[in-house]
């Protein structure tokens, strides 16, 4: 029997049409806004898997808008409670429940201080949905798993949906790229498990990619930690170069999530660096020379940034899958965790 993990991954393709649709009803109201009230500074605030959707966002959002996005530190508020100047600001609020409490208090003092914000969540019961200004409602189901996978590539439609409408308009075909996730999950039975089958006794992971991908890497290195109980640390590939390249040699695991894009060179010379010092390479890509360096390889889809971090997103979650069960763990639910998280 199937968990509910691997369940939810598998059920995105259709799920997502939900988001997308959601998402093309409510935008335009938010690009609208923006224009009207001459918002000028961005912001998002989220945590875990939801942070690191905001990482694809921040890399994304300039790309498309021209502008830069910062992140909001929820203890600004929670712990220090601050008073702040949010005038001329749209703070993105990144929260799947939208039900912890320092999200919701989040959101109320930076309303009082006058921003607007966006509450991106797959409930429309919770108070950041009813009470945020705007709602994108990812509507994708409960999610039963306490890892989050299939809200996570919804958090990623909205907020490149939200990106991409604020820079001038929607150009990609989202519904496309729902579709295409089913070719990433086709690999989960045979070469992401067959990766799972030859590293399921490894541990201590180093985790490299660069740009949009890189909140992907970030989730691999979440759901890694939390479904499969493995150490985990991921770099940006250029932030790696300084310093932590000591870590890489005989012995290291590193996994590369390597997109043929504007960084495929330096993906290239990580990829034979890794060869070289003897390190453990396993390599996602679509790059034949880093394919080709690789002691585990998964051929992934050709892809842009837009489609990046969702394909990579949706081989990060499977990639977890196939290892916990590997090691006969319950990944529907990692000891100690909850789906709520409530911290300050």
């Amino acid at each position: 029997m199937a968990s509910l993990m691997q369940q939810e991954i598998f059920s995105e393709p259709k799920m997502l049409l939900n988001t997308i649709k959601n998402c093309e009803a409510v935008i335009p109201e938010i690009v609208k806004v923006v224009k009207e009230k001459n918002l000028t500074n961005f912001a998002t605030m989220a945590r875990g898997t939801s942070d690191n959707a905001a990482t694809v966002f921040s890399y994304l959002f300039p790309l498309k808008t021209g502008k830069v996005v910062g992140s909001f530190f929820p203890s600004t508020y929670t712990v220090y409670n601050s008073k702040l100047d949010l005038t001329g600001t749209l703070l993105v609020i990144v929260s799947q429940s939208g039900m912890s409490k320092d999200t919701i208090k989040v959101m109320h003092d930076a309303m009082r201080d006058g921003a607007i914000v966006v509450g991106v969540t797959n409930n429309a019961e919770s108070p950041v949905a009813k009470e945020a200004h705007f709602h994108l409602f990812l509507d994708v189901e409960e999610e039963k798993s306490v890892a989050a996978t299939k809200t996570y590539i919804a958090e990623l439609f909205a907020l490149e949906m939200l990106a991409e409408a604020i820079g001038g308009g929607i150009k990609t075909d989202y519904r496309k790229v729902a579709k295409e996730i089913e070719n990433v999950l086709a690999l989960s039975d045979t070469s992401i498990n067959k990766v799972a089958k030859g590293i399921v006794n490894n541990n201590n992971y180093l985790i490299l990619s660069r740009g949009t991908t890189l909140g992907s890497a970030d989730e691999l290195c979440l759901k890694l930690t939390e479904c499969c109980y493995l150490f985990a640390k991921t770099f940006s590939s250029a932030t790696f170069m300084h310093g932590p390249l000591s870590l890489l040699a005989d012995g290291a695991n590193l996994v590369l999530f390597a997109p043929k894009s504007e960084f495929t060179q330096e993906y290239i010379d990580m990829a034979k660096r890794a060869k070289e010092k003897n390190a453990t390479l396993i390599a996602f890509s679509d790059i034949k020379e880093v394919l080709d360096c690789a002691d585990y390889k998964v051929e992934m889809p050709e892809v842009d940034a837009i489609t990046s971090p969702i394909l990579y997103g949706v081989a990060a979650s499977l990639l977890a899958l196939n290892i916990g069960m590997e090691k006969g763990y319950n990944v529907d639910s990692p000891r100690n965790l909850n789906k709520v998280t409530v911290t300050l």
